[in-house]
């Protein structure tokens, strides 16, 4: 991960709430299209280090965003996670997040149509 977007994880001054909503948003744009491949599942561990996350932590999130999946829907956790972001984060915070998610949108190379509702819904939400 470049050094930029290090410096984007301290610059968003996130609270641990904050910090499980975007990471539930990157994982559900990196499940999205149903797989998770390689550059998904490392970017994955790279944003949670970058948000100061420890593997124990990162393994802990993804498992409650699993869970919270499986007991609603991917489209209830993506709304939850961007409703509750944009009541607590300044435009400049939102942008930084948005810019992450996009990033996982893009790592695998290849956007599908899950990955691109993904995106509409974010710029919808936070417009």
């Amino acid at each position: 991960m470049k050094d930029d977007t290090r410096q984007l994880m301290k610059l968003l001054n996130l609270t641990p709430d904050e910090i499980y909503h975007v990471f539930c948003l990157t994982l559900c744009m990196a499940t999205a299209d149903g797989v998770i491949t390689d550059q998904e599942g490392e970017m994955l561990t790279r944003i949670g280090f970058a948000l100061g996350l420890m593997p124990q932590d990162i393994s802990a999130l993804a498992g409650n965003a699993k869970d919270a999946i499986e007991e609603t829907s991917r489209t209830d956790v993506v709304n939850h996670s961007l409703t509750a972001l944009k009541e607590r984060l300044n435009k400049e915070q939102l942008s930084g997040v948005k810019q992450i998610i996009s990033f996982i949108a893009g790592a695998d190379k290849h956007i599908d149509n899950s990955e691109k509702t993904m995106l509409q819904m974010m710029n919808e939400v936070w417009s």
